[in-house]
């Protein structure tokens, strides 16, 4: 039991560090990326800034979404700790990347191997939840361990905007010592001199952050317990061996029509496994559709700054993480294909108001209110996939699940962007009486109709029969007990 508590411990804070990081630098990445980003006219096209940081995003979801159930295969041959360490390493290296990329291109790379750590890292660690939890706390478990992510989510801004002003302080001491020019000529460069000073400010941040991730690794490393060799800390040698694991599995992949796609994909899983994969699709879709330009409609349509911006969100995911455990709790006790069909409707419903024009104090309470349901979701979630799943293929399966989610995360901001593209010009463009609609409720009826239908899905289509954990405790007859106890 001990064992268990420090894996679980460590594979919690682990992921703590690893979200404050990067929810330290997301928040941020569109206003990095403008500072030195410039359209690409080809002449027959032109891509201009904000395609390019969708771009970014689609390039982490392509990476993650293909490579996420080839590595979960891989961690149910070779052990879930090695896979986990590779892409935690990844992650420290990338960190210093964003401070280092000085283009596009170089982000682009940045992003699409973060991809790949993603796919090393999350839908393995779940599965390693699920593989030291009893079948009674396998949605708590799950829920304490969303936690650790949402709560590293919820900081991680608040820390951003503190290392970034830090950082700013540093900054014009390092531009006078590293140009030489004169202060007059600085003057005359105002401008330049500006977003320069922003752009160290934001790449000694990131290098601040990277710090911040090895820790998570260190964690990890020394409290993380390997069920096979029943140790925690990896040597050198073996992080070599998993390293190479990890690149020889790699290495064997072979461009080809997508398993998904193939007809023996769906015929060898159930309809309960099915609707899930839907799900997780339309969850993904969903959300990449509304949030890339989120902040976009709330300084349009609202006048907000960016500080408002990020204290609404850092309310609302503040908010959700108290409810984390108990929607873990809830799932342990009660119904988790009902919790996950409710909070999904009750989710869409949410979601769909937002497109009205209220105070922001409402706003405010609209956002807290759908955190708080969706913290409730996000454990009854995992733990219904849990129990549809064989652990000598939970790796495999919870990588395919998470593959579904990045596919739809992939087209959610083209097609959003594209929608919005259409109605930015004119907000508010309609009024129901004295009601003003953004434009945005296009969207958001879209989302709404579509979570709706997939929470019905998972309604109708998840059986019991499929529940493997239904097979697990088979309560016999009393002659039965007899026969067995007279054959003795």
């Amino acid at each position: 039991m001990r064992k268990k508590n420090q894996t679980l411990l460590g594979l919690m804070l682990s992921s703590f560090i690893v979200n404050l990081g990067w929810g330290a630098i997301l928040p941020f990445m569109a206003v990095y990326t403008d500072l030195f980003f410039y359209d690409f006219d080809w002449g027959f096209v032109i891509i201009d800034v904000a395609t390019q940081i969708g771009l970014l995003t689609s390039a982490m979801m392509i990476s993650r979404a293909f490579l996420a159930p080839i590595y979960g295969k891989l961690s149910d041959k070779a052990g879930r700790k090695p896979v986990i360490v590779v892409g935690l390493s990844m992650y420290v290296f990338l960190t210093f990347g964003f401070g280092l990329a000085t283009a596009f291109w170089s982000l682009f790379l940045v992003r699409f191997l973060q991809g790949i750590a993603s796919a090393l890292v999350w839908p393995v660690a779940e599965s390693a939840i699920v593989d030291i939890s009893e079948d009674e706390k396998r949605g708590r478990n799950l829920g304490w361990f969303i936690l650790s992510q949402s709560l590293g989510w919820a900081i991680g801004p608040f820390l951003g905007s503190g290392l970034f002003a830090l950082s700013k302080l540093l900054v014009p001491t390092t531009i006078l010592a590293l140009v030489n020019t004169n202060i007059s000529a600085l003057v005359q460069t105002d401008i330049s001199a500006l977003i320069q000073t922003n752009i160290s400010a934001f790449r000694i941040t990131f290098f601040i952050l990277g710090g911040i991730s090895f820790f998570a690794f260190i964690a990890f490393n020394f409290m993380v317990i390997d069920p096979k060799t029943q140790k925690a800390k990896m040597s050198a040698r073996e992080l070599w061996i998993a390293l190479k694991e990890v690149l020889i599995t790699t290495g064997k992949i072979r461009f080809g029509i997508p398993s998904f796609l193939r007809p023996s994909f769906w015929r060898e899983r159930n309809g309960s496994l099915r609707s899930i994969y839907f799900l997780s699709f339309t969850n993904g879709f969903n959300f990449a559709m509304v949030f890339p330009i989120l902040s976009l409609f709330l300084v349009e349509s609202y006048a907000m700054t960016p500080e408002y911006i990020g204290i609404i969100f850092g309310i609302s995911g503040i908010a959700g993480v108290t409810f984390n455990p108990l929607g873990g709790y809830l799932a342990d006790k009660t119904s988790k294909k009902g919790l996950v069909v409710i909070s999904g409707i009750l989710s869409a419903i949410l979601l769909f108001f937002l497109g009205f024009q209220m105070t922001v104090i409402a706003l405010i309470a609209l956002f807290v209110s759908r955190q708080l349901i969706q913290q409730i979701n996000m454990p009854a979630f995992r733990a219904l996939q849990a129990d549809l799943v064989e652990e000598k293929v939970r790796g495999q399966e919870f990588g395919n699940v998470q593959m579904f989610n990045n596919l739809g995360a992939v087209l959610g901001p083209i097609i959003g962007g594209i929608l919005y593209g259409q109605f930015r010009s004119a907000n508010p463009q309609w009024y129901i009486g004295s009601i003003g609609v953004f434009g945005l409720e296009i969207l958001l009826i879209i989302t709404t109709i579509i979570m709706i239908f997939s929470s019905v899905m998972i309604f109708f289509f998840v059986k019991k029969k499929d529940m493997i954990v239904n097979t697990k405790k088979v309560i016999l007859p009393k002659e039965k007990l007899v026969s067995i106890t007279d054959t003795d």
